[in-house]
């Protein structure tokens, strides 16, 4: 064993080029589905130790407005009270509502005091949660922890970080003080959950009994979440018509008091919790969440990329065995079977893609530096236990048998008679075989340029987004966020005013308005009315509402179609809408709008007094939607400041005049100013890595098709050894042989082009779906792929066409 082992490691350092092609090829693979195995694991193991996962489900709201359809991923509060008192079959009812808390207060074991600000993950619960979700309790009774109003429950990590060192025992009674004047009593301590899960809260309230209003029932806030937990083997269909019946009672109870159009609908979708971490399509505030049609994706590409790098050793080992005919029959003469053989092949085959895995470790490390904000946060930390064993395993098998058997098989077809008739060569049984190299080289090609392909039009699109007109001018502006806690405080009150005001008389600042950012994650709407007296009926339209003051449209360069900007007030009293408003009330030009009056439903109406170009409010995969801009002071906490002039230079000196006027007016809060460029990138996140993704994935296709096409450009040059030197001693020229050797690849490739366009277009296609705005598919994108991947194949086999050409016919022609 030990001597075959050996000798296995002697032929791969005489052949070491190639066996460092074979490696280097098995290795990319095998390090990207490694990271795609990382990634996809990571995703589907959210939750997955939940206790009765398979009978747990969320419940989430969807919504209508204006024919527009959204989900949301809660419901209103009193929902809850209502499933438990009036829906038979649930086990559990559980209500989890998100707290806002602007500071916490306590004193840790030593009695220094702690102040935490904008405290995070804090929940209002009872004690049906920790019946659901299986804390470890440290100290406390999840029976009695939630008893009283006063309560609150901490994990581990969240007391270390109030407490120090203190024993969970020690920390049971400690008193703390939240947003300044609620103080509650700790009651328990459980440890941090050891697994990924979307229970990412650290401190739990007891969530309070209380009557909730009528008008509660139409109120939904994404943070205010419901799990249901069944019997086994209850009817969940049944379960969901009692929900529906009894939110539609309530919706219609609602309607008799505030009348809503027929354009706004809602209803409600029991959804299975295995679902919840992968439900992209609904509106949440936080949360890190998986597009399960991105993991397919992955694990597609995973596949692909070692069905290539298998193609790719296929090649590259088939190449190498016309060399070894005569070995392969010597040991057939000597007695060696059939299996004999195939067992060489294969212990090679295992012993190359064993060392690939090895060299695979090191070039995952790099994969996850390259990957950077790719990388789900929180997959580092996490480990799969003995998983991540059985895969290498699985991969280490699969890919042995899959490049190793055709080579293998191969192997026994080498004629003994033709050695010793001294031929010398392996007889591959005609063209054929030759033939079905060139088709996995085709096929290597065409997922090659495939990814070429959509990395052209992925990068064009990215551009679009950051490059299109959006209806305003977003260079040289600087956003400043102000703290809630600041805004709120009557120490700071209105301080932001004051600030834009002194930053306004600074000669490096061209305009300063107090408002939020025309483009931003952050957005709310409601319904308006217009009566137009001809019909019974107002014209009722969801529209995005932006609060601003006088100098926005000017700060952000928005174009006047007709009427004014907004007079200034504190509060609102006028309108300035956009063309698609126009549109939405029935208004047949901008100027007609002016003048006309609108308002929110049963509220007081305000006149429409200018009309703006449109603009974009969301990101491209959102159309433009009716916006109105008003002025109301109270709720403007944002700055939004454009600088004077073109010159980087002279930005650098204004940014910090900026932040030492911040300092002098907030002088314990940091300076968080950010170009609204990078904050705009930041909006496409999601498409950004998806787009980095293919650019990795068409790197790795690319580098190991390469590997396969040198591979069969030197099978190619040893088989026409003798047609080269022919045709050299009848004047044939360095530079007819080197075309002659090429035009096969070219053809090869051009093939490979025709076959990947129309799969490129599909699924370039099927992706732009999701804008709203996109770029249109052009011919000429197809057409630079092809080319690229023409470039790359001529590259790849020039050396070894040049390298055949310019050798010596005598030697080539000498009879072996």
């Amino acid at each position: 064993m030990n001597l075959s082992v050996k000798s296995m490691f002697r032929r791969l350092w005489r052949q070491r080029l190639f066996s460092f092609l074979n490696i280097a090829g098995i290795a990319i693979s095998v390090s990207a589905c490694w990271v795609i195995y990382r990634i996809v694991s990571y995703e589907y193991s959210f939750d997955s130790q939940l206790p009765d996962r398979a009978n747990t489900y969320r419940l989430v709201t969807g919504l209508i407005f204006d024919e527009k359809g959204d989900y949301n991923g809660g419901v209103s509060k009193p929902m809850y009270q209502a499933m438990r008192e009036q829906v038979p079959g649930l086990k559990r009812v559980v209500p989890v509502f998100g707290q806002w808390v602007n500071t916490v207060e306590t004193k840790d074991v030593r009695q220094r005091p702690v102040l935490v600000e904008n405290a995070q993950d804090i929940v209002a619960t009872d004690s049906s949660y920790f019946m659901m979700v299986p804390y470890t309790w440290l100290a406390g009774n999840p029976a009695t922890a939630l008893q009283t109003p006063e309560s609150v429950v901490l994990t581990e990590s969240r007391a270390r970080s109030y407490f120090g060192a203190a024993s969970p025992e020690a920390v049971l009674g400690r008193v703390i003080t939240y947003n300044k004047e609620k103080t509650r009593t700790v009651t328990g301590v459980v440890k941090d959950l050891g697994y990924p899960s979307e229970f990412t809260a650290k401190e739990f309230f007891r969530l309070q009994q209380v009557e909730y209003p009528l008008a509660e029932w139409t109120n939904t806030s994404g943070s205010d979440k419901v799990y249901l937990q069944v019997a086994t083997g209850a009817d969940t269909g049944r379960i969901m018509t009692q929900i529906s019946r009894i939110g539609a009672d309530k919706w219609a109870e609602q309607t008799k008091h505030w009348s809503l159009p027929s354009t706004v609908k809602r209803w409600f979708k029991l959804m299975p919790f295995e679902d919840s971490h992968f439900s992209t399509y609904i509106s949440e505030g936080n949360g890190h969440k998986a597009n399960r049609s991105v993991m397919r994706g992955l694990i597609g590409l995973g596949v692909l990329l070692v069905i290539v790098a298998c193609i790719n050793f296929v090649n590259l080992t088939t190449a190498q065995l016309p060399q070894r005919s005569l070995s392969i029959g010597v040991r057939k003469v000597l007695g060696s079977s059939n299996r004999q053989l195939m067992r060489i092949i294969m212990g090679e085959t295992f012993l190359i893609v064993l060392l690939a895995i090895v060299v695979a470790f090191p070039l995952t490390t790099v994969a996850y530096r390259f990957l950077g904000d790719i990388i789900p946060e929180g997959m580092l930390n996490y480990t799969a236990g003995w998983d991540f064993v059985l895969f290498l395993a699985v991969l280490l098998t699969g890919i042995t048998l899959l490049a190793g058997s055709y080579p293998a098989w191969l192997m026994t077809r080498v004629q003994p008679a033709g050695i010793i008739q001294g031929q010398g060569v392996l007889n591959t049984g005609s063209n054929r075989r030759l033939a079905l190299r060139k088709v996995l080289i085709v096929f290597q090609f065409v997922i090659a340029q495939v990814f070429i392909a959509g990395t052209l039009i992925m990068g064009a699109q990215m551009n679009y987004t950051l490059k299109k007109e959006l209806g305003f001018s977003k260079d040289a502006v600087i956003l400043v966020d102000i703290p809630w806690k600041l805004a709120k405080n009557p120490v700071y009150g209105n301080k932001q005013y004051v600030l834009a005001d002194a930053l306004r008389n600074e000669t490096g600042i061209a305009a300063v308005s107090v408002a939020r950012a025309p483009l931003s994650n952050g957005y709310n709407s409601s319904m308006y009315e217009y009566f137009n007296g001809k019909k019974q009926d107002p014209v009722r339209r969801q529209i995005f509402k932006k609060f601003i003051d006088t100098a926005y449209i000017r700060t952000y360069n928005m174009q006047l179609l007709a009427g004014r900007n907004i007079s200034p007030s504190d509060t609102t009293n006028e309108f300035v809408i956009n063309e698609t408003a126009v549109k939405a009330f029935g208004f047949a030009s901008p100027q007609e709008a002016i003048g006309k009056m609108i308002g929110q439903v049963s509220e007081t109406q305000f006149p429409i007094v200018g009309v703006v170009k449109d603009f974009h409010v969301r990101d491209f995969h959102a159309s433009i939607d009716p916006v109105a801009l008003m002025g109301l002071k109270d709720v403007s906490n944002g700055l939004n400041i454009r600088l004077a002039g073109n010159d980087p230079a002279q930005w650098q000196a204004t940014l910090k005049m900026i932040e030492k006027k911040w300092h002098a007016m907030y002088p314990d809060e940091e300076w968080k100013g950010q170009f609204y460029d990078q904050t705009l990138e930041a909006l496409y996140k999601q498409d950004r890595a998806d787009s980095r993704l293919v650019n990795l994935a068409t790197g790795v296709a690319i580098v190991i098709s390469c590997l396969g096409l040198f591979g069969l450009a030197v099978l190619v040059a040893f088989q026409r050894t003798k047609e080269i030197g022919i045709r050299k001693v009848l004047g044939a020229t360095v530079t007819g042989i080197v075309q002659l050797l090429m035009s096969d690849f070219v053809k090869l490739v051009t093939i490979a082009f025709v076959i990947a366009t129309p799969i490129a277009w599909w699924g370039m296609d099927r992706w732009l779906r999701g804008f709203a705005y996109s770029i249109k598919i052009e011919w000429w994108m197809f057409a630079l792929s092809g080319v690229i991947a023409v470039l790359i194949a001529v590259f790849t086999v020039s050396f070894q066409a040049v390298k055949a050409a310019l050798s010596n016919p005598i030697k080539s022609l000498r009879t072996v």
